[in-house]
């Protein structure tokens, strides 16, 4: 009498049943498939139902996907199909993993570039038999066993870098579990993401059944009356109504923050200008100071600081100032100075230095134009 079985399994300690899911969409002209629950063929899910799946997106001439995994693993030919349809239809292929990849699920892992999550898990074992018959059948079935442990075996050597003698190092004592970390370090997977996997009740079931070391605790979801509670008070907030979209609202901040950047712009244009007219001023009442023989420019600098703190005070004190007369008698007068060759190279301190009189015989622009170059603005 012939008996019904299965005959080739990986999966944790025991079968874990839980409903095989795949769903996908496009995003951007990129497939995105996602694998969920125990890899089987009975179910509504399948490597026949992917194939349509695949079909679509093929038609629409798109040649890149995207596979999230969150499974404990299954029969190894029913992931056989499924990668080979990803790799016969798709150019690029790369894998994100959810709370866990076990079993044959790391056929997918094995395969492609993969990011995990920060509290991801991964298990890998040698491929199990479940199976009946006569001894033709039970032989038959277990050398397709052996074939399989060894493809297994030269697929995880391959992509973590090491002996096949090194893989059986792992797995010989049963179930080797990894955490995310481990299994960077090991080259199973290529990168870990900042974000942690959603952990539900059904995965949470799905790890303690495969004999996880550790248990996640669920993620707490907040209710989704309260989320839209949430957004409906931040649009009024934000002067748009109750009901408004989260795209609206998103929108509503990036032009309020486009307009407040735009403010600080003008803000720091207007305090420069202020800063430069400032200087300017008090460059200009200095040297006319300094024209009135008000001030000394050795004393300039005094003044310079007092405009500086209060610009008004010190327009006052130089005001009241009264300046250095010429004698009444043969006072000096304005005369076409002789400027020598020497004297067309002086500058305002060569001049006060060496021919304090002759600068003040200058006619008032070229005074100006030398206390201009000497007291130039930085």
């Amino acid at each position: 009498m012939k008996m019904n079985y299965i005959p080739v399994f990986i999966v944790a300690s025991t079968i874990v049943k839980a409903p095989f899911k795949i769903t996908a969409e496009e995003k951007g002209g990129i497939a995105i498939i996602k694998l969920t629950g125990t890899i089987y063929e009975w179910g509504k899910a399948s490597s026949s139902s992917i194939d349509e799946i695949i079909e679509g997106f093929v038609d629409k001439g798109i040649t890149e996907a995207k596979v999230y995994i969150n499974c404990p693993g299954g029969s190894v030919f029913e992931a056989d199909e499924i990668k080979n349809l990803l790799d016969d239809n798709f150019e690029t292929i790369t894998v994100q993993v959810g709370a866990l990849a076990a079993s044959a699920a790391t056929i997918f892992v094995a395969s492609y570039p993969t990011t995990a999550k920060a509290n991801s898990m991964f298990m890998i074992h040698k491929p199990m038999l479940y199976a009946g018959g006569n001894v033709d059948e039970i032989e038959s079935s277990l050398k397709m066993l052996r074939d399989k442990t060894n493809e297994y075996r030269k697929m995880y050597a391959t992509k973590m870098g090491i002996t096949e003698d090194a893989v059986d190092e792992l797995w010989d004592k049963g179930d080797f579990w990894m955490t995310a970390k481990e299994a960077k370090k090991k080259g199973l997977i290529d990168a870990i993401a900042k974000d942690k996997a959603s952990i539900t009740k059904e995965t949470q079931s799905l790890m303690v059944a495969c004999g996880s070391p550790v248990t996640p605790e669920i993620t707490k979801q907040k209710p989704k009356n309260e989320n839209r509670m949430e957004l409906s008070v931040l649009a009024v907030s934000l002067g748009l109504s109750a009901t408004a979209t989260e795209a609206e609202v998103n929108a509503k901040i990036a032009s309020l923050q486009a307009q407040a950047k735009a403010g600080v712009d003008m803000k720091a244009i207007a305090d420069q200008k202020k800063i430069d007219d400032d200087k300017k001023a008090i460059k200009a009442m200095l040297d006319q100071a300094e024209l009135d023989k008000k001030i000394t420019p050795e004393l300039r600098a005094t003044y310079q600081t007092l405009a500086e703190a209060n610009f008004d005070s010190a327009k006052t004190v130089i005001e009241a100032l009264t300046g250095i007369e010429a004698p009444a008698s043969g006072g000096l007068k304005k005369v076409p100075v002789d400027v020598t060759a020497e004297r067309k190279s002086w500058t305002y301190a060569n001049w006060r230095e060496k021919d304090a009189k002759g600068f003040e015989a200058l006619s008032d622009a070229d005074q100006q134009t030398l206390l201009d170059a000497h007291y130039k603005e930085d």
